[in-house]
């Protein structure tokens, strides 16, 4: 998912139940799929991806603080991240999406995300 303006510009395919965002896209080799010249915006679960243009926030250890311009870096990523946080709240005003589904119809749940995210296109346009 990214944003221009708090747009939803990509919705990935969704799974039932509790998996974790790295997992879901080496199963699905997206990174395959990724142009060069693109930027990713990557929160700390996507620390072991390779990708020329992947925008990672820094960690502290114990025995390692971060300087002053590793915390601006992350700082900045943050501020980014939040567009992208505010939409995916906004598709969730939809309570299909929030809510537990529980029909078992194959790609049903991916339908309500791709009609919450029109929906939320519309309103901010």
């Amino acid at each position: 998912m990214g944003t221009k303006g708090r747009r939803v510009c990509y919705l990935g395919p969704s799974k039932r139940g509790a998996r974790h965002d790295k997992r879901l896209f080496d199963q699905r080799h997206l990174q395959h799929f990724m142009p060069r010249k693109v930027s990713i915006l990557a929160d700390s679960a996507f620390q072991g991806f390779k990708h020329p243009g992947m925008c990672l926030p820094f960690k502290a250890t114990r025995k390692r603080p971060l300087s002053e311009e590793q915390r601006q870096w992350n700082k900045l990523l943050a501020s980014l991240r939040v567009a992208v946080e505010h939409a995916i709240g906004g598709m969730k005003r939809l309570a299909a999406v929030a809510d537990v589904y529980r029909n078992r119809l194959p790609k049903t749940h991916d339908r309500f995300n791709l009609l919450a995210a029109g929906i939320w296109n519309f309103l901010i346009a």
